[in-house]
């Protein structure tokens, strides 16, 4: 049976950490994004699911550092769920165990959940204060606003969890 790892969390919470050592052992993307200065050892996020993710976050009103609502994700999920299962199957094309990574994919993961085979998630938390000042000096971002970002994608990410888990591991009837 296919596997699939999925990467989530905020932008600069150690996803790209995470993703190089998956990276060892499993296929995170065959178009990678290059390394840079902000992320000298790679991104390891494919640039199909990138682009995906944008054009998601775009068509609901926003973008990356200006998140949606969820509802608006949600709403424009019908459009893009051929584009997301075509990205999907290249992506995983022959292979058992795979996986991606795009912290966007922390706003848009319901979208892609119908059309994941045998979903694992590796989550990634770091603290919101040096996040923050990360994204400072990486985006010149205000502190508030790298604060507001962490807070939205840990609480996206977190909902996504409870909303998971519930879906899937429904505990036994009486307990």
């Amino acid at each position: 049976m296919q596997k699939t790892i999925v990467v989530l969390g905020m932008h600069r919470s150690a996803t790209s950490l995470v993703a190089c050592g998956l990276h060892q052992e499993i296929s995170m993307g065959d178009d990678l994004l290059p390394a840079s200065g902000s992320n000298p050892r790679g991104h390891f996020e494919d640039r199909h699911f990138v682009r995906m993710n944008d054009r998601i976050l775009s068509a609901a009103g926003g973008s990356w550092d200006r998140p949606p609502s969820r509802q608006g994700i949600l709403g424009v999920g019908e459009r893009f769920s051929d584009q997301i299962q075509s990205t999907l199957d290249l992506a995983s094309s022959g292979k058992e165990i795979w996986g991606f990574k795009d912290p966007r994919t922390t706003l848009t993961v319901p979208l892609y959940l119908p059309f994941l085979q045998n979903p694992h998630f590796v989550c990634c938390f770091r603290d919101p204060d040096q996040v923050a000042r990360s994204l400072q000096r990486r985006n010149g971002f205000p502190l508030e606003k790298g604060l507001r970002l962490a807070a939205i994608y840990n609480r996206r990410l977190l909902t996504f969890l409870s909303d998971f888990t519930g879906q899937w591991h429904e505990p036994p009837s009486g307990s």
